[in-house]
């Protein structure tokens, strides 16, 4: 079965991580994979495969493929996704073997498009003159798509409301956990003497990482917060340094950046507990584009999002503290971590518990690390996306 993978990219490792686990473990059932990418993963375990093959979007042609797999990611990265549709529109949508991945409900849309083409390539997918600024891109890859896959039950059911949708069009396949691509959940130890708390990934205002800097403001200073990955915003990060200085925890807070996958799996292991917040920032609440956005009835969607990092964070037998998200919410539960509410107090208290109760962190990690390894095993979530697509395919492997 020759399967086209039209991954998101990533501004550190190329392609996507979950395309790039999602890959390898296909790899592994002898699929022939063909990544469709401005650029490529570094992961040798991907990229010296026979059955694996790197392709430049404007290289790519539908018709060379029994299965084409888009995976939507948020992010104005992405898209050469959007420019490949609108250059296939017709082919795609003459295709009975297209399957598109929405890593969120709440997609990218009209105001994170940069470009003209997209733009246009979204209005001609529109046939209602009522319209909201994400249908642009969404009812776009509806028309072209035999099946939508979502990595949580809030997001799929949210997304069949929306847009008045049959459910055998839609697919729920959880995040896998692992730790590198193509390692999955492993035993760790946790040095229950260190408190350290570790916020991975992306640091956007749409993620509300602030919080966490007010909620570790009045602890005890015997305690790091870590923040690896990006700071998206300019502004924001400003806003940040200062909220840092302000409330005088510039010796708990730390900002690392962009780590190697080594060091960023070694940050993993020595925290505690790691943090993943999913709220509106009350900085972005304060802008203009976001109180014109709320008068017209446009808020953001946040509350079924899914995190990269969450199942990382079970895989490697981490507690997860994560904002009361419904798209959190098949993954995380009180034997595996805590839900907090948007309120710093939540979180503060969150931290607190994890600090004082040493012996429940070690039940919880045991638990995150048994979910992982049980339910979201790579090679399971792997034969799930084969099983969908055999399903409309004329080769059966």
């Amino acid at each position: 079965m020759k399967t086209a993978i039209i991954t998101p990219t990533d501004p550190r490792t190329g392609i996507s991580n979950y395309s790039e686990n999602l890959a390898i473990e296909l790899l592994k059932l002898d699929v022939e994979i063909s990544i469709i990418s401005p650029k490529n993963s570094p992961n040798k375990l991907l990229t010296t495969n026979d059955n694996m093959e790197h392709i430049t979007p404007e290289n790519y042609d539908v018709n060379d493929y029994d299965v084409t797999h888009f995976q939507l990611g948020n992010s104005p990265l992405h898209e050469f996704q959007f420019h490949i549709l609108g250059e296939n529109f017709k082919d795609l949508k003459n295709n009975p073997n297209i399957v598109t991945t929405v890593h969120d409900a709440r997609n990218f849309d009209v105001f994170n498009l940069n470009c003209i083409k997209c733009i246009s390539t979204g209005l001609k997918s529109l046939n209602s003159p009522m319209t909201y600024p994400y249908d642009i891109v969404d009812k776009a890859f509806q028309e072209v798509s035999n099946y939508l896959i979502f990595h949580n039950k809030s997001a799929l059911e949210e997304y069949n409301v929306r847009y008045k949708l049959n459910n055998k069009f839609l697919r729920y396949i959880p995040i896998p956990a692992y730790r590198f691509a193509g390692m999955p959940a492993q035993t760790v130890e946790t040095n229950l003497e260190e408190n350290r708390f570790l916020a991975p990934g992306i640091i956007s205002p749409f993620k509300g990482q602030d919080i966490l800097i007010k909620s570790v403001s009045g602890l005890d200073n015997d305690m790091e917060l870590i923040f690896i990955g990006q700071i998206t915003n300019n502004d924001y990060c400003l806003y940040l340094n200062n909220l840092v200085e302000n409330l005088g925890v510039g010796d708990i807070v730390k900002f690392k950046g962009f780590v190697s996958d080594d060091q960023f799996i070694k940050e993993i292991d020595r925290a505690k507990a790691v943090l993943i917040p999913r709220l509106i920032s009350s900085w972005l609440k304060k802008s203009p584009i976001y109180k014109f956005r709320k008068m017209l009835g446009l808020d953001y969607m946040i509350s079924h999002s899914s995190s990269g990092v969450l199942p990382k964070a079970l895989a490697s037998g981490k507690p997860v503290l994560c904002s009361e998200n419904q798209g959190f919410s098949d993954y995380v539960d009180s034997n595996r971590g805590i839900m907090c509410l948007d309120r710093v107090e939540s979180w503060r208290n969150a931290i607190k518990f994890m600090i004082e109760n040493p012996n429940k962190v070690i039940q919880m990690s045991n638990n995150s690390r048994n979910f992982a390894a049980e339910t979201l095993d790579p090679k399971l979530i792997a034969k799930k996306h084969l099983s969908l697509y055999q399903e409309y395919s004329n080769k059966k492997l």
